[in-house]
């Protein structure tokens, strides 16, 4: 679902995932545009409208308030608006991360775990294979509207 090129952490897909998310806080500063610093303008968008249940999911688009995901490729993203919590299914993981807008996340390889949108949410993203350089999206999916 996601691109980007600053990536500096990976983490490898194993039975049990030992890394938890990681948050920057107000990744930018108080200068940063509201559409993000200039390195993450060129990343997919996705958003999620946790007010819509039962819609198919397209690639740009989710639904619901809350659903399972498993990340198999490290994502980086930067949230322009929103929050959402996402709690990992292995406490040894770590605690649930709390993500909101200006914030840059690291999603490792084999997280896995359980969002919880609480308001619309709206990412830029970018994928990243296990060196840290910048991956497309697998083109194969379907992105028709369902």
């Amino acid at each position: 679902q996601h691109r980007s090129r600053c990536a500096r952490r990976t983490a490898r897909l194993l039975p049990t995932m030992s890394k938890n998310i990681t948050v920057i806080k107000n990744f930018g500063g108080r200068r940063c545009p509201p559409e993000g610093p200039t390195s993450v303008r060129s990343w997919g968008i996705w958003d999620c409208d946790p007010s819509i249940a039962g819609k198919k999911a397209t690639r740009q688009h989710s639904y619901g308030s809350s659903f399972p995901w498993t990340f198999d490729v490290l994502e980086k993203a930067y949230v322009l608006e929103g929050t959402a919590t996402l709690t990992p299914d292995d406490p040894a993981v770590g605690p649930a991360v709390e993500i909101g807008p200006r914030d840059m996340v690291t999603f490792p390889r084999g997280w896995v775990g359980r969002w919880e949108v609480h308001s619309f949410l709206q990412k830029r993203y970018a994928f990243f294979d296990g060196k840290g350089i910048q991956i497309d999206e697998d083109e194969d999916e379907d992105e028709g509207e369902g």
